[in-house]
C-alpha cells in the first residue's frame, strides 16, 4: 500500500479543504483520478474545517470504501490491464521475430558463402 499523505494542521487544529489538495491526497493512496475528482469536491463542500486525524480518518474511509467497490465491480483498469499485457506479450513476439530474421540472414549469408566456395572449387554441389 502506497505511504499516506503528511497532514498539517492549522494553528486553530482545524484545516480548509482544498480541492486540488484532496483530490491530490486520494490519488497518493492509489484512487482512480475520475473517482478522485468528484469525491475531492463532495468532501470540501459537506467537511469544511477538519482537524487532520479527521481528515486522514476521512481519506481512510474512501479509501477502503473504494477498494470494495472496485473489487466488486471490477477494477476499472481491466481493460488498461488487458491492453497492457497484450502490447507486452506482442513485444515480446516482435523482439523474438527479430531474432528469427537475424538467424535466417545469418544462414543465408552462410549458404551464400558455401554456393561461392563450391562453385570455386568446381564441384557446385554443396552436399
Amino acid at each position: 500500500m502506497r505511504e499516506k499523505p503528511e497532514f498539517e494542521a492549522q494553528a486553530s487544529g482545524s484545516r480548509d479543504l482544498d480541492v486540488e489538495q484532496v483530490r491530490s491526497d486520494l490519488e497518493a493512496l492509489g484512487i482512480d483520478p475520475e473517482f478522485s475528482r468528484p469525491v475531492a469536491q463532495r468532501l470540501v463542500a459537506i467537511a469544511p474545517g477538519l482537524t487532520a486525524a479527521e481528515y486522514a480518518a476521512i481519506l481512510d474511509g474512501v479509501t477502503a470504501a473504494y477498494s470494495v467497490h472496485r473489487d466488486r465491480t471490477g477494477s476499472s483498469d481491466v481493460g488498461a490491464n488487458h491492453g497492457n499485457e497484450l502490447r507486452r506479450l506482442m513485444e515480446g513476439c516482435t523482439g523474438e521475430l527479430r531474432k528469427l530474421d537475424e538467424g535466417l540472414q545469418m544462414l543465408s549469408a552462410y549458404l551464400l558463402r558455401m554456393c561461392a566456395l563450391a562453385s570455386r572449387e568446381g564441384s557446385g554441389n554443396l552436399h
